[in-house]
């Protein structure tokens, strides 16, 4: 059965289509949950052959934590996957923020230290100096008890000894952190019987930077590519169509993960990353068959290209698939997730490149057609 070539009439009127798919999916996009990695907190993957009651999983760890989401899903083999979501414990996360600000004075002190030495050595006022490293001292001391304190610990800092009271607060907050996992662990074995598992943890202050550098990427992302499709086609709708493609590709895929429950991790984000290549493939495919070559009309080099990305879209919706359907039956999260959002972000493109790039295109071409035409 042969497609008819949509650009034939008026073919500004596909533009509607993918301009409601991004109001659609504008709907949805504030209901994409962060991951773990984005968010922070500790996760916990197990695969167990028994009775998995995500209740009685939920009941039994939520002393370790405020906010608990167990999700649970049945491969075709028999086994069940079940995976434990845990916010970060507060004590440890202050813990945490105590020990960057600890180590920072640590820094000072051994700093502070040898400038009192050497000006001991060479017989100068060694006032300032000494004062510095009594204050840095005191504030090692009371910065290691308050850590030590927050974690639990029945020990106490060492009088007199700030480095050592360093290392002990160090000591003191993996301990801890080693105590939260092993506990969070044999409570869910207890009522989930398993054998292997993965644990993860991300701390407050590891997933902020994951955020923040996350935002700088796709940022820079969508401006280079902009300027690289405009220094290569000097002309601003070339520019313009790339730009909407990246960001509709990037949008109703995001709406579709909030849709199906697909979380912002950073594998999706790798995922998202790769449909704005994706995304500048078709475009520029796009943009050379309609501008550059010249057997035909715009319209119908247009429709050949767009054969040309159905069968692009096409191989890669089915290798992610692949990959989808292959993950889900193994039991692995993240490649669950990329095969996820690339499948969505297969057919996103679709709709961005065919039914708004394609027609912005096709208007760019023949107005440059009509402009040779005037001046001939």
């Amino acid at each position: 059965m042969k497609v008819p070539n949509p650009y034939l009439g008026d073919y500004r009127l596909l533009m509607a289509v993918p301009l409601v798919l991004i109001l659609i999916a504008a709907f949805f996009i504030p209901r994409v949950q962060t991951g773990v990695d984005l968010k922070g907190g500790l996760l916990l993957s197990i695969q167990t052959q028994a009775n998995a009651d995500p209740v009685a999983i939920k009941n039994a760890v939520s002393k370790y934590s405020g906010n608990v989401e167990v999700r649970t899903v049945t491969t075709p083999s028999g086994s069940t996957g079940v995976e434990v979501e845990l916010e970060n414990d507060p004590a440890l996360d202050k813990a945490e923020g105590g020990l960057q600000a600890l180590g920072k004075v640590d820094s000072d002190l051994a700093d502070a230290e040898v400038k009192l030495s050497a000006a001991t050595q060479q017989g100068g006022d060694a006032t300032f100096a000494r004062q510095r490293v009594d204050a840095l001292t005191a504030s090692a001391l009371e910065q290691s008890a308050a850590i030590l304190a927050e974690v639990g610990s029945a020990k106490t800092v060492p009088a007199g000894k700030p480095h050592e009271a360093v290392r002990l607060a160090n000591d003191e907050y993996a301990n801890a952190k080693q105590r939260l996992r092993e506990n969070i662990i044999s409570s869910v074995r207890a009522v989930a019987p398993f054998e292997s598992y993965s644990y993860r943890e991300v701390g407050s202050s590891l997933s902020r930077f994951f955020l923040a550098k996350t935002e700088q990427v796709v940022l820079y992302a969508f401006v280079l590519a902009a300027i690289v499709i405009f220094l290569v086609f000097r002309s601003i709708a070339p520019a313009v169509a790339v730009l909407f493609g990246a960001i509709a590709d990037i949008s109703i895929t995001m709406g579709a993960m909030g849709i199906f429950g697909i979380p912002l991790t950073l594998a999706s984000i790798a995922t998202l990353l790769m449909l704005i290549g994706f995304s500048l493939d078709t475009d520029v495919m796009l943009t050379i068959r309609v501008t550059k070559r010249k057997e035909g009309t715009a319209a119908e080099r247009a429709y050949e290209a767009m054969k040309t990305g159905f069968l692009m879209n096409f191989t890669t919706i089915g290798a992610f698939g692949a990959l989808y359907a292959i993950s889900q039956w193994l039991q692995i999260p993240t490649y669950a997730q990329i095969g996820a959002v690339a499948v969505i972000g297969g057919f996103a493109d679709f709709f961005a490149t065919w039914a708004f790039n394609a027609p912005l295109i096709l208007w760019y071409a023949h107005r440059q057609e009509k402009k040779r035409a005037a001046a001939a």
